[in-house]
């Protein structure tokens, strides 16, 4: 019963008391003070429709990762000498972590260096021919490997008839076989170099000096790379996080020597339900999300994309998994955190939206109430309902945005309704 209607009834019941003792004319008086009572309608706030994009987005939590972590390894085995870094300081790549015994490496690249410095005499005596002293000296050099060899021979022809008598060992006669042998290879070395230096090199044997020098050179160069290895540089730019080596200490090729995280970039791996797995398998779902990490209150939501989704279900949780890598310049963001990400599952752009307090429910209908163009009196409207983002919902129904609506207020209204409009909402 509406409530002008509830004033008029009782303003009647007081006017028929007199009417009985006094006749008539009393209820004509009832009528009369009726007609001056005014309904003043239901108090309501009123707003109007608006355009919008409305996306309906799912929650899902998870961990960080660093996106990248390297060690620092020795390369060379030794004692270290030397830490230049600590735990949770910040290194750039190249920046030395630490230095390494390099006795070893050193010797190694001076025997190299020798090689090498011995090898390009040898190629450029072989490019300007012999000198008349080098000549006479190998002309020696002959002659004296051809008393060796004679000496060895008789040496050898003694030691076989004392080996034949049983006079000497086995072992004995095999050592004087083996330094004629060495005598005979002398003598033909050294004729083979008197030849080279009286006839000249050939081309062919320049080639193979050359060749030489450049093998020399390629040994040297290795020499030198072991050496700077005694010397350990930082792989990565990033937060040293352990330093696992003491000075003093020995250690051998491949041992960690610094660990180092860069959290530049870090990733989250997120547990989505199995029922979503299809959506993003067919990229249905926009490769984009946003992320929070729950030990900060205020943090606005970072920008991650999605880098790799997960292509197993795991039976127990009836989950896969989903690797996000977001920036991280701020630093904020730690490996080991927990997060959650929204990722949007649909999106409707350009529809009506209206407060969704506008939207009540009378059984299966969802309605809203219409300022009608008289201004005192609503209308309802059934609309539909879309997709619902930040207090408001998409509507379909016969309404336009400049459709005045009701925002507050409308929980007992009826079609028809007079109403008293405030100020709008």
């Amino acid at each position: 019963m509406k409530r002008g209607t509830r004033r008029l009834l009782v303003v009647l019941a007081i006017a028929l008391i007199p009417a009985v003792f006094l006749g008539i004319p009393a209820l004509q008086i009832a009528f009369a003070v009726s007609e001056d009572e005014v309904d003043p309608g239901t108090p309501v706030r009123l707003s109007t429709p608006e355009l919008r994009t409305l996306e309906q987005r799912v929650q899902y939590a998870g961990n960080l990762e660093a996106e990248q972590t390297a060690a620092a390894l020795a390369r060379v085995g030794g004692e270290v000498l030397e830490l230049l870094v600590t735990r949770n300081q910040m290194v750039q790549a190249g920046d030395v972590i630490a230095r390494l015994e390099d006795d070893v490496p050193e010797l190694e690249r001076a025997q190299a260096l020798a090689n090498l410095q011995a090898r390009e005499s040898q190629l450029r005596a072989a490019r300007r021919g012999a000198r008349e002293e080098e000549v006479e000296n190998a002309r020696a050099a002959v002659e004296q490997a051809e008393e060796d060899l004679a000496t060895a021979e008789s040496d050898l022809a003694r030691t076989r008839r004392l080996f034949d008598a049983g006079t000497i060992s086995r072992s004995e006669f095999e050592s004087a076989e083996n330094a004629f042998r060495r005598a005979r290879t002398d003598v033909e070395n050294a004729r083979r170099s008197l030849r080279i230096l009286e006839q000249g090199a050939t081309e062919e044997e320049v080639e193979q000096a050359e060749a030489a020098v450049e093998a020399a050179r390629r040994q040297y160069e290795l020499a030198q790379l072991n050496l700077s290895f005694a010397t350990v540089r930082a792989p990565v730019s990033g937060r040293v996080t352990d330093v696992p080596v003491e000075v003093g200490s020995t250690v051998e090729p491949g041992r960690p020597i610094a660990i180092i995280m860069n959290d530049d970039l870090v990733r989250a791996r997120i547990r989505v339900p199995e029922r979503r797995f299809e959506a993003f398998i067919r990229g249905e779902l926009s490769p984009e999300a946003e992320l929070t990490a729950v030990a900060f209150r205020t943090m606005e939501p970072a920008r991650a994309e999605v880098r790799r989704v997960g292509t197993t279900i795991d039976p127990s949780t009836r989950t896969f998994e989903i690797e996000l890598i977001v920036e991280n310049s701020g630093g904020l963001l730690r490996p080991g955190m927990f997060v959650n990400s929204w990722f949007t599952v649909a999106r409707e752009t350009d529809v009506i939206a209206v407060p969704e307090r506008a939207v009540i429910r009378r059984g299966a209908r969802a309605l809203v109430f219409a300022l009608n163009d008289d201004e005192e009196t609503v209308r309802e409207i059934e609309v539909s309902r879309g997709l619902s983002q930040d207090g408001f919902v998409g509507v379909v129904g016969d309404l336009t945005l400049e459709t005045r609506i009701v925002v507050e207020g409308n929980s007992f209204l009826e079609d028809g309704q007079r109403v008293r409009v405030l100020e709008d909402a």
